[in-house]
C-alpha cells in the first residue's frame, strides 16, 4: 500500500511538471469556506530595518503561496506566521503569532536570516499593543459568521500597495525546512534518521532516511515490541526507512487520496488508494485509473445522481460501484480510519481488492435483491418501500453492528465483518443470528414492528450465503433456488395465493433451502406464521393482542414452541375464526419428524418465529378467511 501511496505521489508530480516543491507542504486555511477574512500586520523595511505600519483587512485570495500556511503544533506555533483564528483573536496572536517570531534563533536558517527575523521580531514585539488594537478593531468589522486569518505582510513604495510573505525566500526556506522535519522529528518522541542505508519505498541506498516519512501508521513508537532495536526511538528509522525523495512523494500521494478519493461508510471514512498490477506499471495507465475514480477530485455527477438503492454504502459519492467495471489492472486498498484533532487513527486496512471481486459483491447484491422482490412487493406498506425497501447495503449489516447500544459499541466488530466480506473470509451464522435477535427483540420490547429489521436480517443472511462466506460447519452448503422465479420471470403475491396452502410452503421451504434444512426449524416458521394470524384476529376484535405476552419477548425454546400450538388452536377456536387448519396440519407434520432432540439453538429458534410472523401474508387462507366474514 506504501509503494502504492508514492507511486501516486510520483503520478501527481509528473504530471504537473514537479513544480515549486512549496505546493507539497502548503495547505488551505480556507478549506472549510469560513476563513474569509484576512488580517495583515504589515511591516515597512527601510535600509535594512523594520517597522510596524499596520493592520489591514483583506479578502481571502485562492492563491494559497500568498500565505504558506501550514498547521504546527496544537501547543506551538504554525509552519510560518499565518494562523487561523476562531475563537479567541488575542490568543491567537499571541501564542501563535508573537510566539512564532520569538523563536526566531530556532529554525535551520543561515545566520543572516534569522538576523533579519530577529529585526521583524523586534519590530512586533515593540508595538505589540497596538498591533493586537488594530487587530481587534479590524477584526469588529469583518462579517459576523466568518473567522479571520493574521498573517504578516509588508508595505510597498506607496501607501495603497503590500505585498505577502509569500513572496520572500525567507519564509519560504522555513516552510520547506520545518516540514521536511516531521519525517524523523517528533517533539514527544525525539529524532530518528539513518545514514547511508536503503530506502524502504525505492530500495535504493541513500544518504539519509527518516523513521517518521510514512503517512497513516500502523505501528506506534513508543512500545517496545514495534521497535526494531528495542525501545530505542532514535533506532525508529529501521521499521520503515524512507528517504527525501520518497518521503515527498508520500505526502503528495497522501494529499491527493484525503482530497479527492476519501469517502463515507456507515460512522467511518475510508480512503480508496489504487496500486497497479505489476505488468500495467507506467504512469500513463495510473493516471487512466484516477480519472476513473474521480478526475483532479471532481466527483462524477453520475455517482450524486444515481439512485441510493444501486449503491452498496450510504455514501452519495461512492466510487466502488464505478471500480467493479473495470478490467483487474488496478487493485485497491480501504483504509478505514478516525480522525482526531489533525491526526488519523487507522482502524482497518482491507488491501489487494480487485474489480473482479467488487463485481461479485454487486452481483450478490443483484441476486439477493431479486429474490426479495416479492417480500418488497407483498410484505412491507408503501411507506415502507420508500424508506425502507429490502435492498443490501453494508447499512444492513450496520443495523445489527450498531455504533452504540445499551452502553456498548460494536464498531470493532462491524469492521471486521465488512472486512471478512470484502476479502472473502468465513463468517459465523450463529454470530449473525445472535446480533439479529440482539436488535428484534429490542423492538419487540418496545412493541414496534419487527418487519424491517427482521426480513433485512434474513437479507444480510442470504447474501452472505450468496457469497459463500458461512463456515462450514455452521451450516451446509447447497445450491440457491430462486421462489420467486417462474419461468425467468417473478412471482406476484397474487400469484402465490392462488396455489394451494401445501405447494405455497412446499415453494418457499425449496426457494430458502439453505435455511430451512430441518423439521425443526420449518415447525417453527410456520408456527410464527399461525401466531401472527391469531394476534391480528385478537387486534381486529379487542384492539388488544393478549397472546403476545405469551412468547416471552420473543426468548423461545424448543419446550415452549411445541406448547404454543395447541394454545394457538384453542384461541382460535374460542374466537370461532380457525381458517388455518391447513396450517396446523403442517406444523404438526414438521413437529413429529423433527422428533424430541432438536439441534438448533434458541436464537436461531427464535428468528425462525418471528421471521414466519413477518411473512404470515404468503400463507394466509385468504378464500375461507372472506367467506367467513361474509357469512357473518
Amino acid at each position: 500500500m506504501i509503494e502504492a501511496v508514492s507511486r501516486i505521489g510520483d503520478c501527481i508530480q509528473e504530471k504537473s511538471g514537479r513544480g515549486d516543491p512549496l505546493t507539497i507542504y502548503i495547505e488551505n486555511p480556507n478549506s472549510n469556506g469560513k476563513y474569509n477574512t484576512v488580517l495583515l500586520v504589515l511591516l515597512k523595511e527601510s535600509g535594512g530595518e523594520y517597522s510596524f505600519s499596520r493592520v489591514i483587512m483583506d479578502e481571502f485570495k485562492n492563491d494559497l503561496g500568498l500565505y504558506l500556511y501550514k498547521k504546527g503544533s496544537p501547543r506551538g506555533t504554525d509552519i510560518t506566521p499565518t494562523s487561523k483564528s476562531a475563537e479567541s483573536l488575542e490568543r491567537t496572536f499571541r501564542s501563535r503569532f508573537l510566539r512564532w517570531f520569538a523563536n526566531y534563533n530556532n529554525y535551520d536558517l543561515s545566520d543572516e536570516d534569522k538576523h533579519t527575523l530577529k529585526k521583524m521580531n523586534l519590530a512586533i514585539d515593540e508595538q505589540k499593543d497596538r498591533i493586537l488594537a488594530e487587530l481587534q478593531e479590524k477584526y469588529s468589522e469583518r462579517p459576523s459568521k466568518d473567522n479571520a486569518i493574521i498573517t504578516l505582510g509588508f508595505e510597498g513604495d506607496d501607501d495603497n500597495s503590500y505585498s505577502y510573505l509569500g513572496e520572500y525566500p525567507i519564509f519560504k526556506k522555513i516552510l520547506i525546512k520545518e516540514s521536511g522535519k516531521a519525517y524523523f522529528i517528533k517533539k514527544s518522541l525525539g529524532e530518528s534518521k539513518g545514514n547511508r542505508a536503503a530506502c524502504s519505498v525505492c530500495r535504493e541506498v541513500k544518504d539519509e532516511v527518516f523513521g517518521f516519512a510514512i503517512p497513516w501508521t500502523f505501528h506506534t513508537f513508543d512500545k517496545p515490541g514495534f521497535i526494531a532495536g528495542g525501545f530505542k526511538v532514535n533506532e525508529a528509522w529501521k521499521n520503515t526507512p524512507v528517504c527525501f525523495d520518497c518521503a515527498t512523494s508520500l505526502e503528495v500521494g497522501k494529499k491527493y487520496i484525503e482530497e479527492h478519493l476519501d469517502f463515507g461508510f456507515y460512522g467511518f471514512r475510508y480512503l480508496l488508494i489504487p496500486k497497479l498490477a505489476i505488468a500495467r506499471d507506467d504512469n500513463e495507465t495510473l493516471n487512466e485509473v484516477l480519472s476513473i475514480l474521480g478526475k483532479n477530485g471532481e466527483k462524477n455527477s453520475q455517482k450524486i445522481t444515481r439512485e441510493f438503492k444501486t449503491r452498496i454504502t450510504s455514501d452519495e459519492n461512492e466510487v466502488l460501484e464505478f471500480v467493479k467495471d473495470q478490467r483487474d489492472f488496478f487493485s485497491n486498498s480501504l483504509l478505514f480510519y478516525k480522525k482526531e484533532q489533525s491526526s488519523y487513527r487507522i482502524l482497518l486496512l482491507i488491501d489487494g481488492i480487485l474489480p473482479s471481486r467488487l463485481r461479485a459483491l454487486f452481483d450478490a447484491k443483484e441476486k439477493v435483491e431479486r429474490r426479495f422482490k416479492i417480500y418488497n412487493d407483498s410484505i412491507l406498506s408503501e411507506d415502507q418501500k420508500e424508506k425502507s425497501s429490502l435492498n443490501f447495503n453494508f447499512g444492513v449489516l450496520r443495523r445489527f453492528f450498531p455504533s452504540e447500544s445499551r452502553n456498548r459499541t460494536f464498531n470493532k466488530m462491524f469492521l471486521e465483518i465488512v472486512d471478512k466480506i470484502f476479502v472473502g473470509e468465513k463468517i459465523s451464522y450463529h454470530l449473525l443470528i445472535d446480533f439479529i435477535m440482539n436488535e428484534v427483540r429490542k423492538a419487540f420490547a418496545k412493541d414496534y414492528s419487527t418487519g424491517i429489521i427482521t426480513l433485512n436480517g434474513f437479507l444480510l443472511l442470504h447474501y452472505i450465503k450468496e457469497l459463500d462466506l458461512f463456515k462450514s460447519d455452521t451450516m451446509e452448503m447447497k445450491d440457491m433456488i430462486d421462489m420467486t422465479q417462474k419461468d425467468g420471470m417473478p412471482l406476484s403475491i397474487e400469484e402465490i395465493e392462488r396455489l394451494p396452502l401445501e405447494q405455497r410452503i412446499e415453494r418457499f421451504f425449496e426457494a430458502n433451502r439453505d435455511f430451512f434444512d430441518s423439521h425443526a426449524k420449518k415447525a417453527t416458521f410456520l408456527e410464527g406464521a399461525l401466531t401472527q394470524m391469531l394476534l391480528n384476529i385478537q387486534y381486529n376484535d379487542k384492539k388488544a393482542t393478549p397472546f403476545r405476552t405469551k412468547l416471552h419477548g420473543l426468548k423461545l425454546n424448543q419446550a415452549l414452541i411445541m406448547r404454543l400450538l395447541p394454545e394457538i388452536q384453542n384461541k382460535l377456536e374460542e374466537y370461532e375464526k380457525n381458517y388455518y387448519r391447513d396450517l396446523e396440519s403442517q406444523i404438526s407434520m414438521h413437529f413429529i419428524q423433527a422428533g424430541t432432540d432438536w439441534e438448533e439453538t434458541d436464537n436461531e429458534l427464535s428468528f425462525y418465529f418471528v421471521l414466519g410472523m413477518n411473512l404470515h401474508k404468503l400463507f394466509r387462507n385468504v378464500k375461507e378467511e372472506q367467506e367467513v366474514r361474509e357469512e357473518a
